[in-house]
C-alpha cells in the first residue's frame, strides 16, 4: 500500500492513480502557517509555524523519494507517447490518472 499512488496492471496496460490526499494536507499546512504569520490575533501561536514547516518539508521530501520511480516510469512513457493522462491533482472523485500502454516485444525475422 503506496500513500501518495495506486498501481494497477492489467494485460498490456499499467494504470497509476496520484491520490490527493498528501497534497490536501499539504494546502492546509500551508494555509494554517499563512493565518499564524499574517494575522495579528494569533501572533501568540506564531511558534507552531517552526513546527509546521517541518512537517511540510517532510512530507514533500516523502513525495519526492516514494515516487521517483514511478515518476521515471511516466517520463519514460511520455517521451514514448504511450500514456493517456486525465482526471486533476487536487481531485478525489477524478484523481491524476496515467494509463500507459505496454508496446508489444519488436522481434525482428531473420534474413534469408
Amino acid at each position: 500500500m503506496n500513500l501518495f499512488f495506486e498501481r494497477t496492471h492489467t494485460p498490456g496496460k499499467t494504470i497509476i492513480v496520484f491520490k490527493p490526499y498528501s497534497m490536501y494536507l499539504l494546502l492546509i499546512i500551508l494555509a494554517v502557517m499563512t493565518a499564524l504569520t499574517f494575522t495579528p490575533a494569533l501572533v501568540a501561536y506564531e511558534h507552531f509555524v517552526s513546527i509546521l514547516m517541518p512537517v511540510a518539508a517532510a512530507i514533500i521530501a516523502a513525495r519526492i523519494v516514494l515516487m521517483y520511480k514511478v515518476n521515471k516510469e511516466i517520463q519514460q512513457a511520455i517521451r514514448e507517447d504511450t500514456v493517456k493522462v486525465t482526471g486533476g491533482k487536487l481531485s478525489a472523485k477524478n484523481p491524476l490518472t496515467f494509463e500507459i500502454t505496454q508496446s508489444a516485444p519488436v522481434t525482428q525475422e531473420p534474413e534469408l
